[in-house]
């Protein structure tokens, strides 16, 4: 299964709508998003644009955490997990969080076959002796460089699709 990963929209919904689309057309079939909607609208967009099941976590910008939880539960197939998840999608042991550090800490113990995070705007990804430790980069653009990554769970591979 392939499996788009989204981080820090900021409110950006145009790259953001462009982004699920092209996620679509690529063949993704899940989101997973690693923080930084900031508002409920952006959130109730996303489902609306976004014809798969949505996982996602809080960043740093979302206010009200509450009002998030409970527009997430009263939207179809989207699961809000609060500040990390830990979930299985077609084996695939998978662990996202907001933070670098909470991701590289989790990397260290080689419990998951794939650690996603966000924060910092820039994509990267490294490959461990258990894990797949990786960034999608941003979707609001603050740095030049707009991107999502695609999971690829058949061989734990990711790419990272510029925008």
């Amino acid at each position: 299964m392939l499996i788009a990963l989204f981080s820090d929209i900021h409110d950006h919904t145009a790259p953001m709508i462009t982004a699920l689309h092209r996620a679509d057309a690529l063949g993704c079939q899940h989101l997973l998003f690693m923080g930084d909607l900031t508002s409920l609208s952006t959130m109730q967009t996303m489902r609306e644009e976004w014809p798969h099941p949505i996982d996602l976590v809080f960043g740093n910008n979302e206010q009200h955490h509450d009002f998030h939880l409970q527009l997430a539960e009263s939207l179809p197939d989207t699961t809000h997990h609060g500040t990390a998840a830990s979930i299985t999608i077609d084996s695939r042991r998978i662990f996202f969080c907001h933070y670098p550090h909470t991701a590289a800490r989790e990397a260290a113990l080689g419990t998951y076959d794939a650690i996603f995070y966000g924060h910092t705007h820039i994509a990267a990804q490294q490959q461990g002796k258990h894990s797949l430790l990786a960034n999608p980069g941003e979707i609001q653009g603050r740095t030049g460089m707009r991107s999502f990554g695609i999971y690829d769970t058949r061989d734990s591979s990711l790419r990272i699709i510029r925008l």
